[in-house]
């Protein structure tokens, strides 16, 4: 019986042993790290978020000082005047039937007066274009309008009597005419009857290309075109 008892007593004190001896505070030696997971799918995107608002624009900064102004350059030289459009032109101002005259032949009666054309070479309206301008108020307006200019020749027709108007230049003399249909015993130019000439050399410069017709252009347009006055 004390045999019995005191081996319990001797394991008793074992196991108090070998229990002091596993609570030790030393930690054993750690082990391997095991191997790395596979990795997990990825996820998917979050959604954006919301635009922040705009910030306040900053106030403008203060501008800068001008640069000093750059030396001025030298002046180009003048070119060469060009020559006016209608500087070889000669025009007259308008003039009546001054020192008329009447001629009766074997087949007509016509009154007829001449003008001088001073300074003029005959070449030049022999070459050149020469536009003799009739305007007349003798006429009722509904036969001729007191405003209206035609060049010559002319013919007005007024009722049973029809009116011709020419010119006929010679050297340096210019001569108008007028007769009537039927032939009258007495004829002449009403005295407010205003004529005008104008000489336009060949090849005269405009400044607008290739010289018209004139023959085709109404006595404005041909004012205008040659910068004439009325």
């Amino acid at each position: 019986m004390k045999t019995t008892l005191l081996k319990l007593k001797y394991v008793f004190i074992a196991s108090i042993a070998i229990l002091a001896l596993s609570c030790n505070t030393e930690d054993g030696v750690d082990g391997l790290d095991g191997a790395p997971g596979i990795q997990g799918e990825q996820g998917p995107a979050g959604q954006d978020g919301a635009d922040g608002q705009d910030g306040e624009n900053g106030q403008d900064g203060q501008d800068g000082t001008d640069g000093q102004d750059g030396e001025d350059g030298t002046n180009g030289t003048d070119g060469q005047d060009g020559e006016d459009g209608n500087a070889n032109v000669i025009a007259s101002d308008w003039f009546g039937p001054d020192g008329q005259s009447q001629t009766t032949n074997g087949y007509t009666t016509y009154a007829e007066f001449e003008r001088d054309i001073e300074n003029v070479d005959p070449n030049i309206i022999n070459t050149g274009t020469l536009i003799v301008y009739a305007k007349f108020d003798n006429f009722a307006s509904e036969v001729w309008p007191t405003d209206y200019v035609s060049p010559l020749p002319l013919t007005i027709s007024g009722g049973t009597t029809d009116h011709y108007f020419t010119h006929y230049f010679s050297n340096t003399t210019l001569k108008i005419r007028y007769r009537t249909d039927p032939r009258p015993e007495f004829i002449s130019f009403s005295t407010s009857s205003r004529f005008r000439y104008v000489i336009i050399p060949a090849g005269t410069a405009t400044g607008k290309g290739k010289q018209p017709d004139f023959s085709k252009m109404t006595y404005v347009e041909v004012m205008d075109y040659l910068k004439l006055d009325y």
